[in-house]
């Protein structure tokens, strides 16, 4: 049976707190909205503060740790204009950079909006990419946002920051780096690059597209080639064409 209980004022602006970045790092917490994040949590075994859902969920994976709240409390505690069904408060997992073992892995320089970085967490999930780096002043991992965006799928590619070219080059020193500027020198083709065993693919960020010091490290050069009449693509859609032709 669930439990059933109004929650006290403290509770509300206990979670509500967690809107907020500050009180989501210094707690090391997270929101996660709707049915397919809940099943994502209790399937990856995320290790979960509360479980808050209206009395009309009706979960397909069974737990005892749903407490039922009325509509208007989950309004107060929810990110989302529109009321979700079930809410989870689950503790910050992090991948440890010792020891990894990724031979296909993309990064994302200075990545800002939400959505993008959703989008590329999923496609990342579909085609068997072995890791993310978010690199230098990137968008907060455990945003709601952010989580929402994956649609289910937060925790099935690994997910690490690096703030530096010295700690990137330190931890993948025998991997081909492959930029995806716009420019003429070192180009591989698709086929060529799907030859190289261990690759890290650069994405630059939305506003500002790759870092001059991210070109400069770079091996290897791919372009996503498309007509003249479009002056560049979404990042998340360019992302996720490359990691498809490559993985």
């Amino acid at each position: 049976m669930h439990s059933v209980r109004v929650l006290s004022n403290n509770k509300i602006k206990e979670i509500a707190k967690l809107h907020q970045k500050k009180y989501r790092d210094s707690l090391k917490l997270f929101i996660a909205e709707g049915e397919k994040a809940f099943e994502e949590a209790i399937k990856e075994n995320i290790e979960i503060v509360g479980i808050y859902a209206l009395k009309t969920f009706s979960p397909k994976i069974k737990t005892d740790k749903i407490t039922i709240v009325s509509e208007e409390e989950m309004k107060k505690i929810s990110t989302t204009s529109s009321v979700c069904e079930v809410l989870v408060i689950g503790k910050q997992k992090y991948t440890s950079k010792e020891s990894l073992k990724w031979n296909k892995i993309i990064l994302l320089d200075r990545i800002s909006d939400p959505g993008n970085l959703g989008t590329i967490i999923r496609s990342a999930a579909a085609f068997g990419i072995n890791g993310i780096i978010l690199f230098g002043d990137s968008i907060e991992l455990y945003s709601p946002k952010v989580i929402r965006s994956c649609t289910g799928n937060f925790y099935k590619t690994p997910i690490i920051h690096i703030k530096n070219i010295e700690e990137l080059k330190k931890l993948f020193p025998n991997h081909t780096f492959i930029s995806t500027a716009l420019r003429k020198e070192n180009n591989i083709s698709f086929s060529d690059a799907k030859k190289i065993d261990k690759k890290l693919i650069m994405f630059g960020s939305e506003a500002h597209g790759l870092a001059q010091e991210l070109i400069n490290i770079a091996d290897k050069n791919i372009i996503l080639e498309m007509s003249k009449n479009v002056e560049s693509l979404n990042l998340s859609v360019c992302a996720s064409i490359i990691m498809y032709q490559l993985f």
